[in-house]
């Protein structure tokens, strides 16, 4: 029997058909690694941007709170203006209750007078004239030094209390430019985060030309939720997490200033800051004979006179100061040689006020008066500019100010963060914007080329760049989507928790950190709306993935 002639080869083909398996298995996974790789590059873009969004709309609310709390701060420098003012007033009203004391008795000794005198041949006609006498003189005395003293004081009233008026205006003044200023930073924030400037500067920083993988980004519109979130209102009157312009009422920065009045000689003047006052009276008024302050006391505020704060508008219609106290007077009749029959020793306590209240004109009108005597010229010193801080404050005297939104805070507040806002980036990278030559060579690009004469030059042509499916969706274009969010948090102070303490643009802790796009309850919706102009084909996903229940939404 012949032995058959040896076969040889079959090794070497199946050790080429391997080698083409493994080189299409490593060129697949090299490609689906450039492609998660790219994937990555344009999330953490995205990611990027929304984060910028949330940290600016962070750090303006937090100058907002600054400047807010600034207005506040010279809201109550008037208040200590005023309680200044009001508080020396008051001196001039003792000074007059003091004299107006003294002036009850004087017809007492003058009586006297008038009864011994025609007869002082009389030895009690005489006694009776000696005294009635002395003490008209000393009573007349007495009341001349008062008299004095007052005109000393308002040489100094007529050159310092228009300028206490012009320090007050120049406080509301500032006030409005520090608004100004807001204001200007939150429409600037609102107008950068409704154009993805922030994603746009970030893209500024891919020079194209450096780096050939850095053509073809696109920071496309988003839709106008992200301004929304921050302002989507009149006066409160809507949402968004400010009130836009001005806020509906001023209660709550009334209430802030009327909390952060702190010295008690503003808040609540008692005896002891009327020393001075007494020291005062004491060198007018020496002994024997006595003028001081049994009782005293006074206060400042952003109400009405008498009635420090209303529950209904106008909030804050004027800057008021009141203050009282009695004047307590004796006149020693016997210490300065005087005797029966007339009294030996007379006195009273009388009491006293001062009253100020810088003002828009009217509900109340611009008051300064006193005991015994008013400011000649109250509207041309102590008016301010009325209605500046919105609706509820008219015709009152407040500043405008930036206010949070409390109607995002009740009564759906938990289902919308309480209003603290979102924001949307959206990212896209545009492939078929990048010439050949710069794409990864794992990029599919080919020809299935089966007639060689055909006249169509695309004809059989692939290239996953610039593919476009059935459903119109661009294969070349990578679409990202970040969400950001500003939100509060006090954390602790001098070992007391502020976690719930709710929104708002009068404390500075705002911060800024990335959340899932369905944070809130409308998130998901407002997610199709930010990729509905640039990526359909992503909001349809976005629609579909939530038709069928999907939860796990980054």
């Amino acid at each position: 029997m012949k032995r058959s002639s040896p076969q040889r080869g079959q090794t070497l083909v199946l050790f080429v058909l391997s080698m083409l398996l493994l080189l299409l298995m490593v060129a697949l996974t090299l490609s689906f690694t450039m492609k998660v790789r790219e994937r990555i590059e344009v999330q953490t873009v995205a990611d990027a941007a929304a984060y910028s969004n949330a940290v600016a709309t962070a750090r303006t609310f937090n100058t907002i709170a600054v400047s807010n709390r600034a207005e506040i701060a010279h809201m109550v420098a008037n208040a200590g203006a005023a309680s200044l003012l009001n508080w020396a007033s008051l001196y001039r009203g003792e000074l007059n209750a003091a004299k107006a004391g003294y002036a009850a008795w004087l017809p007492v000794y003058q009586a006297f007078a008038l009864a011994g005198c025609p007869c002082a041949w009389n030895a009690a006609c005489a006694r009776a004239c000696r005294c009635g006498v002395r003490g008209t003189t000393d009573l007349g005395r007495l009341m001349t030094k008062l008299q004095r003293e007052d005109l000393r004081v308002e040489a100094v009233f007529q050159s310092l209390d228009p300028m206490v008026g012009l320090q007050m205006r120049l406080h509301q003044l500032a006030a409005g430019a520090l608004y100004a200023s807001s204001y200007a930073d939150f429409r600037s924030l609102k107008d950068k985060v409704n154009d993805q400037g922030f994603a746009n500067d970030i893209l500024g920083d891919l020079v194209p030309g450096k780096n050939p993988r850095d053509a073809g980004w696109l920071a496309p519109s988003a839709g106008n939720i992200s301004k929304k979130e921050l302002a989507d209102n009149t006066a409160c009157l809507g949402g968004g997490a400010a009130c836009d312009p001005l806020p509906l009422t001023v209660a709550h920065a009334v209430d802030a200033a009327m909390g952060s009045r702190g010295f008690t000689f503003v808040t609540s003047r008692t005896i002891e800051q009327y020393i001075a006052h007494e020291a005062n009276l004491a060198f007018v008024i020496m002994p024997p004979d006595i003028v001081t302050l049994p009782f005293a006391a006074g206060t400042a505020h952003f109400g009405k006179p008498i009635l420090q704060y209303g529950f209904f508008p106008p909030y804050a219609p004027a800057v008021t100061a009141e203050d009282q106290s009695e004047v307590a007077f004796i006149y020693n009749h016997i210490a300065h040689g005087g005797g029966p029959p007339c009294p030996v020793m007379v006195g009273g306590v009388v009491p006293t006020l001062a009253l100020f209240a810088a003002s828009g004109g009217i509900m109340p009108t611009p008051t300064h008066m006193w005991f015994g005597g008013t400011d000649p010229a109250p509207f041309a010193r102590h008016m301010l500019a009325p209605c500046l801080g919105g609706p509820s404050s008219c015709p009152g005297i407040w500043p405008p100010f930036l206010d949070y939104n409390l109607t995002e805070l009740w009564p759906n507040g938990e289902d919308n963060n309480f209003g603290q806002p979102k924001n949307f980036a959206v990212i896209q990278r545009d492939r078929s914007n990048m010439p050949a030559a710069q794409q990864d060579p794992w990029n599919l690009a080919f020809r299935f080329r089966f007639e060689a004469s055909n006249p169509n030059p695309n004809a059989g042509k692939f290239d996953n760049r610039s593919a476009t499916m059935a459903d119109g969706t661009p294969l070349g274009i990578q679409t990202a989507l970040s969400t950001g969010i500003a939100y509060y948090h006090r954390g602790r102070s001098a070992s007391f928790s502020h976690w719930s303490e709710p929104p708002n643009l009068l404390n500075p802790y705002w911060r800024a950190t990335l959340v899932p796009v369905d944070t809130d309850e409308s998130g998901l919706d407002d997610a199709i709306g930010a990729l509905g102009a640039s990526s359909p084909a992503s909001a349809a996903t976005i629609q579909e993935l939530r038709r069928v229940g999907f939860k796990g939404f980054q």
